[in-house]
């Protein structure tokens, strides 16, 4: 948690301006992750099919997000600045992983959902990228990763915005309502920070 802490305050630093308390700036420097005061919290009991679904969308969804962040530090001539808001987002959708399995497995829930594809119709679609994509970034190098590696995720983090919106509108638990606005927030701050890192994103 403090790695995540501390890679978060330093982008804050690069974009020039922070409010100290973990609220959104107008230069769009990515929010603080997950409060000390909520990483690690249980949920309480009371959830509906739509917190199930949340949950073990979001999972999946991090889980490709990490996989798609880890690629910038196998990779060359990338900026640093772009390589620590990397390792600030694996920080965080860990904890908040993290959390997710733990408040599924506490409801006696998988932290997988279903496999039929029209299952998640309702939701806008499982949220997750084309792995076709993934694997053809993962052989690129240079510019040419970078500008394909932020436009993939600023795709990604849009998609988890849609989930969290979802969660919001349909979700009955609170625990897991508040993470929905976090990732609402931590995403929104994350992809003004790549389009403020690579113009033109």
């Amino acid at each position: 948690m403090k790695l995540a802490l501390v890679l978060v305050a330093g982008l804050v630093a690069l974009a020039g301006c922070g409010t100290g308390d973990g609220s959104p700036t107008t230069a769009g420097a990515p929010l603080s992750p997950v409060p000390q005061s909520a990483a690690g919290a249980p949920a309480s009991a009371e959830y509906n099919d739509a917190d199930v679904m949340f949950l073990q969308m979001m999972i999946a969804h991090n889980s490709q997000g990490i996989e798609i962040v880890k690629l910038v530090h196998t990779k060359q001539g990338q900026l640093q600045p772009l390589k620590d808001l990397s390792a600030a987002i694996e920080a965080t959708q860990q904890t908040e992983s993290s959390d997710m399995r733990n408040w599924l497995k506490s409801w006696g829930k998988p932290e997988t959902g279903s496999m039929d594809p029209h299952a998640h119709h309702h939701h806008g679609g499982d949220g997750l990228t084309d792995k076709g994509l993934l694997e053809a970034l993962s052989k690129k190098d240079g510019k040419e990763f970078t500008l394909d590696f932020v436009d993939i995720l600023v795709a990604h983090q849009h998609n988890g915005v849609a989930l969290a919106r979802t969660e919001l509108k349909d979700g009955k638990n609170p625990e897991s309502k508040a993470l929905a606005q976090r990732i609402m927030d931590s995403r929104t701050g994350e992809v003004q920070q790549l389009r403020t890192l690579v113009p033109g994103q």
